[in-house]
């Protein structure tokens, strides 16, 4: 339609000269020729509103959310911040000015959709092997669409309202729970319980272990079949009260040596695990320190994204590899080095610890302060706008930290009160907040006290409190958690394990050392990264004791290292690229040594198949795959090396 001044300036026109018409016709005030539409949006969500107009320039806008003026909207287009539930039902409207005058729109009306509500959720069921089992949900809400979870692990293409599968002895006692999703989140159904009625079957057996008086004993067994019980035996006598699928003796004696067997029976059938042998000797009590340096590498998830982190022992924090989402932490981005740069640390502060994520890491400084940087795609930075950060910034806590660890995609802090912090992903409970949603402000891990150390693997915690004792939470498909349930958790659940002095983790592994240097390993062992043999090949769910005389260890994708009090460093696991250090690619299920480093202060293993370890004057080695330059040195090709190199021109003890 022609504006007002369009319309005068074709009368004067026809009668006037030029000149003569723009005299008498004036300015033109703005003319609205597209008003704002109404808007349907989600929760969490933003949402555009936009005008348009025509009239002499220049023109001023000011929009209006229920006619109250919105501060620095003043274009011709307005992108709402995050929308939330007060935002429902809110009138929006604009006034655009010019020197001629002004008008106001109509107003546009938006709609704010919240999240799905699941209105009927599935029901557990008791089958036999060669059925079908058959989940549903129902769910109320806009734009839904749905995905299915067995035992929190998502199942791939059970997206509709059903899922339906034909049951195995191996899905007895998994669970089952359906996700209603649109943009606004998720809401989780309750959890569906398949039993699967047969007779009794053994999954995992125990595990036979050598343990200094003193320390815990867990023995486990991981059966099918359905309403299960069961007893164990020591030397083929019933052990009173032992009758739960774990065993666990706080505190060995002597006198607890034997074969340890368990009976297991439903009104099926019966069935006896084999025999695991427990042997008990003496160990007296070791001290750990904490190192005047660290190396810690990352979990990513490629070995394109690997970077490598150490703490120098004056503080400073050295960085090379990986870059493209800051992880390098010096300011700067682009293509992966093993030029060795620095993390920009606050002015007169020195680290006292630091932890590499999957693409992030973090630093605890001397002040009890803690600062994170590179990427930030789950909240782990602790930073609200999802953006990665390519300098440290300071994570605000409510209290001083005294210890921190590093997920694939969350980060954790322990605080001067003994409680713990985490913040970040949180799809399998590694917020530990008993909560599904990522949340990029730190929050309470629940149940937890007097925590004095912690360590993340990619998505699980493990946390030592002073008395001994080791919780652990997240996610647990292959026994991570050491309650021998391979259920995820998220809340802390109590391992067993007493008189513990270090833990670690990795991936999907567990480590704790006993205040004896008793060596626990638990989780997964299809690489042979428990170090059991080829007896127990497959995942554990309760912690090992694998080795004596140890003070150090670290655990990653497909491989396990440990430091013995002699200071030399063993391995065992998948050798890929030569991750095992011992000068080829050959895997193994044992530990054995790995060549060249001796004197080992600090040791650590990152992704798929890289490790390195510092020794007591500063040398530092790495060896494996060196994909992202994580080796940090310029000579070596992208496929690494199997035998631990020396970092050239670099000291960690200057």
């Amino acid at each position: 339609m022609p504006s007002r001044w369009s319309r005068l300036l074709g009368l004067c026109l026809l009668s006037l000269s030029l000149s003569a018409c723009l005299s008498s016709a004036g300015p033109a005030e703005p003319t609205i020729s597209d008003q704002p539409k109404d808007r349907i949006g989600f929760i969490g969500q933003q949402t555009r509103f936009d005008v348009g107009v025509s009239g002499k320039g220049p023109l001023s806008f000011q929009w209006r959310r229920n006619g109250v003026p919105i501060e620095g909207a003043t274009q011709a287009t307005y992108l709402s911040p995050r929308l939330t539930a007060a935002d429902n039902g809110s009138k929006y409207s604009v006034t655009i000015s010019n020197s001629a005058g002004s008008v106001t729109s109509n107003e546009a009306t938006l709609t704010v959709n919240d999240k799905p509500t699941v209105t009927s959720s599935p029901q557990s069921v008791t089958l036999s092997v060669g059925a079908t089992a058959t989940f549903t949900v129902a769910a109320s809400g806009q734009s839904l669409s749905y995905q299915w979870y067995r035992d929190e692990e998502p199942i791939s293409g059970a997206t509709s309202t059903t899922y339906s599968f034909t049951v195995t002895a191996a899905d007895d006692g998994a669970e089952f729970r359906a996700y209603a999703l649109n943009l606004a989140g998720f809401t989780a159904s309750e959890a569906a319980m398949l039993t699967v009625s047969a007779a009794p079957g053994v999954l995992v057996q125990p595990v036979a272990q050598t343990l200094a008086a003193g320390e815990t004993l867990l023995l486990g067994v991981r059966a099918t079949g359905g309403s299960l019980s069961y007893q164990w035996r020591r030397d083929g006598a019933n052990i009173p009260d032992a009758t739960a699928a774990v065993l666990r003796i706080a505190s060995v004696a002597a006198t607890d040596a034997g074969a340890y067997t368990v009976a297991i029976t439903n009104t099926l059938g019966a069935i006896t695990s084999a025999a695991a042998t427990v042997a008990v000797t003496t160990a007296a009590p070791i001290t750990f320190s904490a190192p005047p340096a660290q190396i810690a590498l990352s979990p990513s998830a490629s070995a394109a994204g690997s970077f490598t982190l150490v703490r120098r022992s004056d503080g400073t924090i050295a960085s090379w590899g990986f870059r493209g989402e800051g992880q390098r932490g010096d300011g700067a981005g682009g293509a992966a080095t093993d030029t060795i740069g620095a993390v920009t640390l606050p002015a007169g502060r020195r680290a006292v610890q630091i932890a590499a994520g999957g693409a992030h890491g973090l630093a605890l400084l001397d002040d009890g302060k803690v600062f994170a940087w590179g990427g930030n795609g789950s909240g782990q930075l602790a930073l609200d706008n999802a953006l990665q950060s390519f300098s440290p910034i300071e994570v605000e806590l409510p209290r001083p930290a005294i210890a921190v660890a590093a997920g694939r995609a969350f980060s954790v802090a322990v605080l001067d009160d003994g409680s713990v912090r985490t913040w970040g992903s949180n799809a399998f409970g590694q917020l530990g907040d008993d909560g599904r949603e990522a949340s990029s402000d730190p929050v309470l891990a629940l149940g937890l006290d007097q925590v004095v150390a912690v360590a993340a693997g990619t998505d699980h915690v493990l946390a030592l409190r002073a008395d001994g004792s080791v919780w652990a939470w997240g996610a647990n498909g292959t026994g991570q958690l050491g309650n021998g349930r391979f259920k995820p958790s998220r809340v802390p659940v109590d391992t067993g394990l007493r008189g513990i002095g270090r833990i670690s983790a990795g991936a999907g592994q567990s480590i704790a050392i006993s205040q004896r240097g008793g060596l626990y390993l638990w989780g997964k062992n299809a690489d042979g990264q428990l170090g059991l043999g080829a007896a127990a090949g497959t995942d554990v769910g309760v912690p090992t004791l694998v080795r004596r005389n140890v003070i150090d260890a670290a655990t990653g994708e497909r491989a396990s290292f440990a430091l013995g009090a002699d200071r030399l460093v063993v391995a065992t696991g998948a050798n890929e690229s030569g991750s095992l250090g011992d000068g080829g690619t050959t895997a193994r299920n044992t530990f054995a040594p790995v060549s060249t480093i001796s004197n080992v202060i600090s040791l650590a293993t990152g992704g798929r198949s890289f490790a390195g370890a510092i020794e007591a004057d500063g040398t530092t080695y790495l060896w494996g795959d060196n994909t992202a330059r994580q080796l940090g040195i310029a000579t070596l090709e992208s496929t690494g090396t199997p035998t631990p190199r020396a970092v050239p021109s670099f000291d960690a003890i200057p």
